[in-house]
């Protein structure tokens, strides 16, 4: 009844908010009669900071304009600028096409853009990284995506195995929806290590929505959304392009990427990536590879078609072998993994894919459309950590339909649709074999009311059944209110449900000599997500500045629950006995003190809680306080660049080692460090070379794994992490670009 009846509140609110907008379509014409939607194009009131873009399908909507007359510029790099003349208040029947530029001496000028942006004008709370964003950083692959980024935390999980995770409002990764293009993409066998998988040549831009997302993605989004969107053949200006890259310890990787456009219909793209480690590094002598040496090979080819008329289709497919080989220094490979005379960890995957989307558009009625997407998928993964093993294999396949239209008019918007998930899962760990599939049909229906001057609202709710767990609903509700011009407010409110794979998503504790032990049979987990936001912008130094200021609390009704405390010698699942919570609160600012200079920074605070074995404790290995600084500097046409990052990040809670020989006993808290990094980058005519450092002060957990001198012991723990174990990094590397 209180979630319930924080809802009401919040429709109350909504209810008593209206606003006023012009909102309309941008078309291009090829001179044969034929249109085509135009997404991206900037529509501004002339001598004014008010603007909005056109969406996948051309629509925009914008503030009305102080007085009328106004003049409503659209421009589109590529397109000559239009100019319309607005006479009246509050049209939703503004349609514009674009002609093509004259070909001839272009000149083209461009205002410099941030390289993250908070979507004003959205009820849900987005930021969206940009792929210019990604480059301030080594970026090799989506794990490495977020180190300039205040609202996505990354954490390695042991010592040994090299696999990072991310965090949201102090809640393990697995509690965020990360979605490609919109459809669910890391989740299951690739929990652990599908952040290594994704180079980040290959992304064209990353969507951040903080709490519950659109029930039109899904049920499993309760701390927050991450959006992949990739590079689009259609969209490409390079048609090829390299990175390579290098560091001193002995990292390499390359990533290649084609696109082609076949015809004015049919355009394609492929993405090729390598890598690999091969030097042994023990800085701390602990006998232990401080990262393991990998190897890593995938490729995706995506295809786009476009009639320009009323349909539109993509798919792709997608194909990845990886390799890890940890341990010991001395362990030569898995022909002695059965033995107890060294130890080693080996992670052998291997992964295939698809994709499928299409839609049907109506040119009579541009805001009626139909999209159906589809995804399949095929993983393999066999680990083994000293004497335990553990292999599993997983066949996916998920399909969403989607119906959009308006009711009476644009401020009023709806989508209709029925989706289905299907996961069959294969286990075995050590000699117990486990099996299951999961069967869910769903349906769900979203409302949006907007008036984007001032207020919008989206409203929806979906229905799932899961063959093992029966019916369960989600309902979801976000509002934005620009209190004025340059303040917005949002508020949301949503419940999430997931199903725990907690071998994989927990194979951390497989590093160690703990048993395993579940007495139970585990239920889903279940949680409210509430937030509330405000973003402010200014003027400071004569330039453009924002703060942003958030809050979420994240209740759970069921949570699985790791317990590391109740012994040193097992790890113990169960369902949740109590109360187990999240609060997140978050302060972020970003100004230009000079021209060409950025600067960005945040302040985040978690309390983390949840009742282990009937008292309530802080969730291990969250840093109650966080601090980040992110200076950008850039000559003139970009010819160099200068990146700085450094992260603070204070105690977290270890759990008890109280029945642990004195010796292998830890302190009760971490203790707090700083994180470095810095690029140099260097822009030539056809390429550009970078240099950086991770880690410039070689900040590392002092002696990471427990016991380490007998691995196949008792006492034997290397999931006991909250510092890096892998010093300072040196790198080196190569952009070329070719048109």
């Amino acid at each position: 009844m209180n979630k319930l009846f924080y809802i009401i509140i919040l429709l109350s609110f909504a209810k008593q908010i209206s606003a006023q907008h012009i909102a309309g379509k941008v078309f291009t014409a090829d001179g044969k009669g034929n249109k085509e939607e135009v997404s991206g194009a900037t529509v501004y009131w002339f001598g004014t900071s008010v603007s909005s873009t056109s969406d996948s399908i051309g629509m925009f909507s914008i503030p009305n304009p102080d007085t009328i007359p106004a003049q409503l510029i659209v421009t589109m790099v590529g397109f000559l600028t239009d100019t319309i003349r607005i006479e009246k208040f509050d049209r939703s029947d503004v349609f514009v096409v674009l002609k093509n530029s004259v070909n001839l001496n272009i000149v083209e000028v461009a205002e410099k853009q941030g390289t993250t942006l908070n979507k004003l004008f959205t009820p849900i709370n987005t930021e969206v990284i940009s792929g210019k964003e990604l480059l301030k950083a080594a970026c090799c692959n989506l794990s490495e995506s977020f180190s300039t980024n205040a609202s996505v935390d990354v954490a390695f999980t042991d010592a040994v195995s090299g696999a990072k995770k991310i965090q949201m409002l102090g809640l393990d990764g697995v509690y965020t929806q990360i979605l490609s293009e919109n459809m669910p993409m890391l989740r299951g066998l690739s929990a652990s290590y599908g952040l290594n998988y994704i180079p980040g040549t290959w992304i064209e831009n990353i969507m951040v929505t903080k709490g519950t997302g659109s029930v039109v993605n899904g049920y499993e989004s309760i701390s927050g959304q991450i959006n992949l969107e990739f590079l689009k053949p259609q969209e490409q200006k390079k048609r090829f392009f390299i990175n390579v890259y290098g560091n001193h310890k002995g990292r390499a990787e390359a990533n290649v990427h084609a696109a082609k456009k076949i015809n004015t219909k049919l355009s394609t793209m492929l993405f090729t990536h390598a890598s690999s480690n091969t030097m042994k590094q023990d800085m701390n002598k602990d006998g232990f590879l401080d990262m393991p040496l990998t190897r890593q090979y995938s490729v995706f080819n995506r295809w786009d078609f476009h009639n320009q008329k009323n349909f539109e289709a993509q798919f792709g497919i997608k194909g990845l072998y990886e390799t890890r080989q940890g341990g010991q220094t001395n362990f030569i490979n898995s022909s002695e993994r059965d033995s107890s005379n060294h130890y080693g960890i080996g992670i052998n995957t291997k992964a295939m894919e698809y994709f499928s989307k299409t839609g049907f558009m109506f040119p009579s009625k541009p805001y009626k459309s139909i999209g159906i997407q589809t995804s399949g998928k095929w993983q393999q993964q066999d680990m083994y950590f000293g004497l335990k093993s553990y292999n599993g294999e997983q066949k996916n396949f998920y399909a969403n339909v989607i119906f959009a239209n308006i009711i009476n008019n644009t401020n009023h918007k709806y989508k209709l649709g029925a989706s289905y998930l299907l996961d069959d899962y294969s286990e075995n760990f050590n000699d117990t074999a486990f099996a299951r599939t999961e069967s869910v049909p769903g349906v769900f229906a979203e409302y949006t009311y907007s008036h984007p001057d001032n207020f919008s609202l989206v409203a929806g709710i979906r229905a799932d059944y899961h063959n093992i767990y029966g019916v369960f609903y989600t309902p979801r509700l976000h509002i934005r209110y620009n209190v004025t011009k340059k303040t917005t407010l949002r508020l949301s409110a949503g419940r999430g449900f997931r199903i725990s794979n907690v071998f994989i998503e927990n194979q951390s504790v497989f590093a160690s000599s703990r048993k395993i032990v579940m007495n139970e049979k585990l239920n889903p987990e279940i949680a409210w997500n509430y937030g509330i936001s405000v973003n402010q912008q200014f003027k400071l130094f004569g330039n453009e500045a924002f703060v942003n200021l958030d809050f979420f609390r994240t209740d759970f009704e069921n949570q699985v629950i790791v317990d590391l405390d109740q012994s040193v010698n097992k790890v113990v699942f169960y369902n949740l006995d109590g109360r187990s919570y999240s609060h997140s609160l978050q302060m972020d600012m970003g100004f230009e003190p000079l021209e060409n200079f950025a600067v960005k920074l945040a302040y985040k605070w978690y309390d983390v809680k949840s009742t282990y074995n009937k008292e309530l404790l802080d969730k291990p290995f969250v840093p109650k306080h966080r601090v980040m600084l992110n200076m950008a500097y850039s000559t003139y046409m970009d010819i160099w660049k200068f990146d700085f990052t450094s992260n603070w990040l204070g105690q977290s809670r270890i759990p008890s080692t109280v029945l642990n020989p004195v010796q292998y006993q830890l302190p009760k808290h971490s203790k707090d460090y700083f994180l470095l990094n810095a690029q140099i980058t260097k822009k030539f005519r056809k390429f550009e070379m970078y240099l950086g450092c991770e880690n410039i002060l070689n900040y590392t957990q002092k002696n990471p794994i427990i016991a380490s001198e007998n691995p196949f012991g008792s006492n034997f723990d290397a999931s006991m992490i909250y510092a890096p174990v892998e010093g300072r990094i040196i790198y080196f590397g190569l952009r070329i670009e070719i048109k």
